[in-house]
């Protein structure tokens, strides 16, 4: 089944002044969709989670214990916990951390343990060894930990530009004001989804003409301001359909299609399903509002699960 997607969210990453990356341990129950500009590593420890990309992505990716992937920066994502006492790795590294290499490029790398699609020099279990040694490294209070931390995750990157597939793509310079007027953009959308001349509104309310909004929006998110709209819409109905009580009239009226049967037919081709059969299941589906919706779980078990997939076990 499709799931939905929106343009995302803005992240912001906080990484600490000691430390090249953001590394953790966590369960995650679900995220909304969002985006960075930092790399993500995931690897699943125990359980399983489905990876989404929604509307104008890649299908979900299913990863299991043992599995990988790779999420470059700006690539719009969600989370979903398929099995509520998974475990999973998580490394956010910025693109900073290349640069001196690229001239002025990107590393948009492709690594993903679920398709195979590009597979890697090494075995996916070599990534998988680093990044949990490089966690457990992190566990420890020493004045070492630092410094093996961050040596870790460069012997990550390394293998990463020395094993895995990758392109270079060029790198246009995002200024802080492109950012805060696609955020702005976006939402603008969310509040005025009922309107029947959206895109004109946006284009007379931010200044801008049809191509230079194009132009911004692919630069920045990936997406034209039709496939951000066709996506919010999409995200609203999937809110108002987990209230019973709300007729599909007013969820059509509400997210701005022209009639219930082009919102039945437009829902049905980006879901999967209809809008009823959607609500019969919402409960189970839902994804949080939040960026982020992590569980809580048992800390003391989470040496032992590193120390297994490191191979450190006795």
């Amino acid at each position: 089944m499709k799931q939905k997607n929106n343009p995302g969210m803005y992240e912001s990453i906080q990484h600490l002044m000691n430390s090249a990356a953001k590394i953790f341990v966590t369960g995650v129950r679900s995220s909304a969709y969002h985006w960075h500009y930092d790399y993500e590593f995931i690897a699943v420890l125990k359980g399983r989670i489905e990876v989404l990309y929604g509307l104008y992505g890649p299908e979900p990716q299913r990863l299991s214990e043992g599995d990988i992937i790779l999420i470059n920066p700006k690539g719009v994502h969600g989370v979903r916990g398929i099995e509520l006492d998974n475990i999973c790795l998580l490394i956010q590294f910025p693109s900073s951390l290349f640069e001196p290499i690229t001239a002025g490029m990107k590393y948009h790398f492709f690594l993903n343990s679920v398709n195979g699609q590009y597979p890697p020099k090494l075995p996916y279990g070599h990534y998988l060894n680093i990044a949990v040694r490089t966690a457990l490294a992190q566990r420890n209070d020493g004045a070492d930990t630092n410094l093996r931390v961050n040596a870790g995750l460069y012997l990550l990157l390394a293998d990463f530009l020395a094993s895995v597939q990758y392109e270079l793509r060029s790198a246009p310079l995002n200024n802080e004001k492109d950012t805060e007027l696609v955020m702005a953009i976006s939402g603008y959308i969310d509040r005025n989804l009922s309107s029947e001349n959206l895109p004109d509104d946006i284009y007379r309310t931010f200044g801008l003409s049809e191509k230079g909004s194009y132009r911004l929006l692919k630069e920045i998110v990936g997406l034209t301001l039709k496939e951000m709209i066709d996506a919010a819409r999409i995200e609203r109905a999937c809110t108002l359909l987990q209230d019973a009580g709300i007729p599909l009239q007013i969820v059509s009226d509400e997210c701005g299609y022209s009639g219930e049967a082009t919102f039945y037919r437009r829902f049905k081709a980006a879901m999967g399903i209809t809008p009823g059969e959607y609500r019969k299941g919402a409960e189970a589906n839902a994804v949080s509002n939040d960026i982020q919706d992590y569980l809580s779980f048992d800390e003391c078990g989470v040496d032992a699960l590193l120390c297994h997939w490191a191979g450190l076990e006795e």
